[in-house]
């Protein structure tokens, strides 16, 4: 538990990435480089975003190459900063290492580097990651004592079926442990549930009606079916779980999409967007949050392409994203997480642009949400409810 380490670098520094992650390794860490941990004919972008949803911490190899590249190292280093913010301020999270000479961005001057040395520098990060454990493993012993959160245990299971072309699937989910709380029993029938229909119509896929495996005229690439529930924030009254799937049936690449299964307890019952505002303030709220969206969105897409003045006065939603995809609607943005700051809306891949553009999360605060309410008990009521 709170061992999950993703490892941030740019190509040219995978030596030293591969050295990080020997060394995590070798001391009973969990640490994901892409190199290692990214699957022939899996989804990149997809399964790059969930390993840094997932980890616990994050480290940032730093170097000349990396502080000026762009592309997907720099939205690492974004997104590294995002999740910094759900953290409290003595958390250690986000550990940069420089493993040379180079400037260290500006944006992340507020953490404490530290500088590559062959006999010590993966010493140091190793202390600093067991201190921060430890302190997490405490406060849940604490919060568990105090029946503020709950207990959990996280189950894996395989099933393999093929020869030639083998077709696997892998499930990863929680079950809580308190067995006298009706409404975690209940939970954890829904996650079971789920995982199972799951499996059953994954099972669907490469099965004639007669119960044969379906055969191949050509050579195929072994097929994957993925999916996981881990919790993303719990509190004593309500539960976020991280829903992941992934599927790679053949062709160019997979596909997957991450949702938000969230939940209230006493009495258990699932929540959505909509239901946290006063209805009164919905339409202020979908305006508010589709603005949102859109600038959040438009800042990431246009770091990628860099557009010149007249195409950036240009832009819209409808020219940027797809036609009506930001719409103040509330099924655009119900794909969502719970956090203790606030709530992260997901954008799943072709959802508001092309394949390429991948997953986006755009983090929304309390404050800047409670800033738009003009009744805002109802979400201040929530509020009190996550701390």
């Amino acid at each position: 538990m709170y061992d999950k380490i993703f490892i941030s670098y740019a190509k040219e520094d995978f030596t030293y990435a591969e050295k990080l992650y020997n060394y995590l390794e070798e001391n009973g860490l969990k640490p994901w480089i892409d190199k290692k941990g990214i699957l022939p004919g899996q989804d990149w972008n997809f399964v790059i975003n969930k390993a840094l949803r997932e980890a616990n911490y994050i480290i940032l190899l730093l170097s000349d190459t990396s502080v000026q590249k762009r592309g997907y190292v720099q939205r690492e280093f974004k997104t590294a900063l995002d999740y910094v913010e759900e953290k409290l301020e003595d958390d250690i999270y986000l550990i940069p290492l420089k493993i040379n000479n180079c400037v260290v961005p500006e944006k992340l001057s507020r953490f404490q580097w530290i500088e590559y040395e062959p006999l010590t520098s993966f010493e140091l990060i190793l202390r600093s990651l067991n201190l921060q454990r430890e302190k997490y493993i405490e406060y849940e012993k604490k919060q568990i004592a105090a029946k503020e959160t709950f207990a959990y245990e996280e189950y894996n299971n395989e099933y393999e079926y093929g020869n030639s072309t083998k077709f696997v699937i892998q499930t990863n989910h929680i079950q809580f442990k308190d067995e006298s709380n009706t409404n975690l029993l209940e939970l954890n029938s829904i996650i079971r549930g789920k995982q199972a229909e799951f499996v059953s119509n994954s099972r669907k896929d490469f099965h004639e009606i007669t119960g044969e495996l379906i055969s191949f005229e050509y050579e195929s690439q072994d097929w994957i079916y993925e999916i996981s529930y881990t919790p993303n924030f719990i509190s004593k009254s309500i539960i976020s779980i991280n829903e992941n799937f992934y599927a790679y049936t053949g062709g160019a690449h997979g596909n997957g999409f991450i949702d938000g299964l969230n939940y209230h307890l006493n009495p258990l019952f699932k929540i959505s967007l909509q239901d946290l505002f006063d209805y009164d303030d919905h339409k202020k709220v979908l305006d508010f949050i589709s603005n949102y969206c859109y600038e959040e969105l438009r800042k990431v897409h246009n770091e990628w392409m860099t557009p010149d003045d007249e195409e950036l006065q240009n832009q819209t939603p409808d020219t940027l994203f797809w036609e009506g995809s930001l719409n103040p609607e509330w099924d655009k943005y119900n794909t969502f997480f719970i956090t203790k700051n606030g709530i992260e809306i997901i954008f799943n891949a072709y959802s508001v642009s092309a394949y390429a553009f991948g997953v986006q999360i755009v983090a929304i605060s309390n404050d800047k949400l409670l800033a738009c309410l003009t009744k805002p008990e109802k979400f201040e009521s929530f509020m009190n409810k996550v701390q």
